[in-house]
């Protein structure tokens, strides 16, 4: 979707539609002003529009709705971008959407707002362009190895690996014990592309040097840690179990889930399905373990979805309520308290506590306090790298490929990227 997307903004950038400062519109006092949001799936529409329904209930100015566009959302975008009809607030992909959109003046400078002063200054990268910042980071999603507390504690395991050689015995002691260490899910390709992202965050080190010089045509996949990407990919192979090519995301996520097997690397999106399943389920978190450093096992954490506003909205007032209603992290009845709880969504905010505190949210907030964080490596590089890693990962894991093979491919298919 992000490669299409982008496609659509600068096609339409360069073409004639001019884009203006916006003009503040007030309502009549008898009349509602309605300020629209579109959203990229049932999923997230429903849940918004439970929180647009209690913002509208509280007050009776503004009418906050919420608008699901099916189909491919990205050429709903490009058309309402070449008909300058955009909605007032609008759902877009972090780093390069939002950099693309502010840079042909099409979404609001959000810098002086409110939820600034909330948010980690590690997340306002993904939301930012020029120094300011350009949309409102609604989530943040974690990608690292999610561990079942109890079967860690049946094995022996007292604390979380922080380097290579401790996560190979934490493997060594779940297999002793009887327990597969990894639930697969290499059927699906995306899986893979979240492992890998981990692996290359950590392996290039200055991962922000790494991926400008990726965007520039002047990087490689390949690095110095390389070897030790593949190595840790062949510890998974052994320690997931028989025949983990025929298992896929819904298949792992059971099997972690009803305690087959220990670890799984995924992100927080994927524990509702898990805890569905088994609402017992005591999960932990954990930053993947590449190297000996353990300076090197940070957790990888990124804005899952951005609101962006219309530049030439005319309620743009009317917009910053709705957005003050979205970032209050106090108000334990408001947006922010029900996306945590009920869809297991970090917010963005630095003092929040959810409902019910989950381990894997202690350890993700003890990350972003300790700025043990790096953002996900492949939602930086050029539009399209995130869906082309998973699959050439997946031929590695399947053994088709060797290690030189697998990191040619990703070279080669990155450079058609660029062109």
């Amino acid at each position: 979707m992000r490669k299409k997307m982008i496609s659509l903004m600068m096609t339409v950038a360069m073409g004639t539609v001019m884009i203006s400062g916006a003009t503040v519109v007030k309502a009549d006092s008898d009349e509602k002003e309605t300020v629209k949001l579109a959203v990229w799936s049932s999923g997230a529409a429903d849940n918004f529009q439970k929180g647009a329904d209690e913002f509208n209930k509280r007050q009776d100015k503004i009418n906050f709705v919420v608008e699901m566009q099916s189909g491919d959302y990205s050429q709903y975008l490009g058309a309402k971008v070449a008909s300058n009809d955009l909605p007032d607030m609008f759902f877009l992909n972090t780093y390069t959407q939002v950099q693309q959109c502010a840079a042909t003046d099409r979404i609001v400078d959000l810098s002086e707002e409110g939820f600034v002063t909330k948010i980690y200054d590690s997340v306002k990268d993904a939301c930012s362009y020029d120094g300011k910042i350009y949309a409102y980071p609604m989530n943040l999603e974690m990608l690292g190895v999610y561990y079942n507390q109890e079967l860690f504690e049946k094995a022996g395991i007292t604390e979380v690996p922080k380097t290579f050689s401790q996560m190979k015995e934490v493997c060594e002691k779940l297999q002793a014990s009887g327990i597969t260490p990894f639930a697969a899910t290499y059927k699906d390709a995306w899986t893979l592309n979240h492992l890998f992202s981990c692996l290359q965050g950590a392996a290039v080190g200055d991962y922000e040097s790494w991926v400008a010089d990726m965007n520039a045509g002047k990087g490689s996949f390949r690095n110095d840690n390389s070897s030790l990407e593949f190595e840790f990919m062949d510890m998974m192979k052994e320690n997931s179990g028989g025949n983990y090519m025929d298992a896929d995301s819904t298949s792992g996520f059971n099997a972690f889930a009803s305690g087959e097997a220990a670890m799984i690397v995924t992100g927080e999106f994927s524990l509702l399905n898990a805890q569905s399943i088994n609402p017992d389920l005591q999960v932990g978190l954990f930053g993947v373990p590449l190297t000996e450093n353990e300076e090197d096992a940070k957790l990888d954490v990124d804005v899952g979805i951005c609101i962006a506003v219309n530049q030439n909205t005319p309620h743009l007032d009317a917009v910053r309520e709705v957005l003050n209603y979205l970032s209050d992290n106090t108000d334990e009845n408001g947006w922010m308290h029900y996306s945590a709880d009920s869809m297991g969504a970090a917010p963005p905010a630095m003092d929040f506590t959810m409902s019910t505190e989950y381990q894997y949210f202690k350890d993700y907030k003890n990350y972003m306090s300790n700025n043990q964080t790096r953002p996900w490596v492949y939602s930086q590089l050029v539009s399209g790298a995130g869906d082309m890693i998973g699959p050439v990962i997946q031929g590695y894991f399947a053994g088709t490929t060797d290690m030189d093979t697998t990191l040619d491919q990703l070279d080669s298919k990155f450079s058609e990227l660029l062109e």
